[in-house]
């Protein structure tokens, strides 16, 4: 019994693929070698079967014309093109996971063009529900067909995906340099969006930020802040305060954080976005606290703690818990271990590894004055857990572990982790 077409696209590049050859008098033979077998023409020019990337670059070679030639058939009339609109609405909202399900099944019925656009918005949700380790094949096949069809803005788009997934697998210098092209693009008009070019130039800063690079970061956050005003996406406009108050924290301007924290806490808390709000608090009691303002980081924490709960995000609580045990660690060490110890069981009880690393490194800047070798198991912990779950944080392990050694009187020791913490910074 003969197999049916499976969808009118492929019988459409079919049908373009067995025009051209007979117009160039070729065998289906002949169009084949050397690298594919007659039969498999055949299935093609039938709709038996889809050709891949490879296959269409070479059969649009041997008839002399380009890959999206073959590619330009007519999409099916049915609902694909509705649930791609659907999809699409539902990742602008925040709704990945349903999102997701509708866009994994459009394997058929799209043109070439809408195809590319479900593969880019296929890889964004894997992203945006931390999967990128299957966003990568998926950006891979996006690109290859985005090249074929000539759309160097769709290129691009493509190009801020892969930025997005290399920033999950902390990749910050590829993150960087891909968001640097699609800047570059947006200024030059290859990409004529101004919110794709303000969103870029907020991820751009936000990677900066992240790569620890505070002089770069706070001009790109400048330039991203100057054109806000032009755009409603406040929730990008609360990332984008949130960063800053990172970067000046991460620079010593404790002062300058605290503002710009409670500029993101504001526009989180009128938007409704619970667990944004709860994580900004969460931040501000740090800064509270080192800025020596114990009961204003304790009342952030409150605070954070019943918004995390009403959210039932178990993975910011982890991270509020963590925060609370080194607050009470700077005025009471016995009481601060036991807060850290009761804080890395709930952080592994929830599997988020953040949060598990801080507690760790707690307990053993704790423990080093009085057993070593127990504080010494607790970093290597730390460290060990870091490498294979969020690697961003094993300089913050060595740097701590480090000082801590310094503090108990072995300098060597504290050398060779501070040697160690510029190797992460290398790599």
């Amino acid at each position: 019994m003969a197999q049916q077409v499976r969808s009118a696209m492929v019988a459409d590049v079919g049908a373009r693929i067995r025009s051209l050859r007979t117009a160039k008098g070729l065998t289906q033979a002949q169009l084949a070698d050397p690298h594919y077998t007659k039969a498999y023409i055949s299935m093609l020019e039938s709709g038996r079967t889809r050709a891949s990337m490879k296959a269409l670059e070479h059969i649009a070679g041997a008839l002399g014309v380009k890959p999206s030639d073959l590619l330009g058939g007519a999409a099916s009339p049915s609902a694909p093109q509705y649930d791609l609109i659907e999809a699409r609405r539902l990742l602008e909202q925040g709704k990945a996971p349903e999102a997701l399900p509708l866009l994994e099944g459009l394997e058929e019925g799209l043109s070439a063009a809408d195809q590319l656009v479900r593969l880019r918005y296929l890889a964004a949700a894997y992203n945006v529900l931390g999967r990128p380790k299957q966003a990568f094949p998926v950006i891979d096949r996006a690109q290859r067909m985005a090249e074929l069809l000539d759309r160097p803005e769709e290129s691009i788009r493509v190009k801020a995906v892969l930025a997005s997934a290399y920033t999950r697998t902390y990749a910050y210098e590829d993150a960087i340099r891909l968001l640097r092209e699609c800047v570059v693009a947006c200024e030059n008009g290859t990409v004529k969006d101004p919110t794709f070019h303000f969103r870029r130039l907020a991820d751009l800063a936000l990677t900066l930020t992240n790569n620890r690079q505070p002089k770069e970061a706070l001009a790109v956050y400048e330039r991203a802040i100057a054109i806000s005003d032009q755009f409603s996406d406040y929730a990008v406009i609360a990332q984008l305060y949130a960063g800053m108050a990172r970067t000046y924290q991460n620079d010593g301007d404790l002062e300058a954080a605290i503002t710009y924290n409670q500029k993101s806490l504001q526009l989180f808390e009128e938007l409704g976005l619970l667990d944004q709000a709860a994580c900004t608090l969460d931040n501000a009691a740090m800064l509270y606290a080192d800025y020596g303002n114990r009961e204003r980081a304790s009342d952030c924490l409150k605070r954070a703690t019943l918004l995390a709960q009403q959210a039932k995000r178990d993975g910011t609580l982890a991270s509020i818990r963590t925060s609370e045990a080194e607050i009470i660690a700077k005025t009471d060490p016995d009481r601060g271990l036991e807060a850290a110890q009761e804080a890395l069981k709930f952080a592994r009880k929830v599997e988020q590894p953040d949060a598990q690393v801080r507690a760790l490194i707690l307990i053993g800047e704790l423990r080093m004055a009085t057993n070593a070798t127990t504080a010494k198991r607790s970093f290597q912990e730390a460290s060990q857990l870091a490498e294979e779950r969020v690697p961003h944080l094993l300089r913050v392990i060595f740097d701590r572990w480090s000082r801590a050694a310094e503090a108990r009187g072995d300098s060597d020791e504290a050398l060779r982790l501070a040697r160690r913490a510029l190797e992460t910074v290398r790599t």
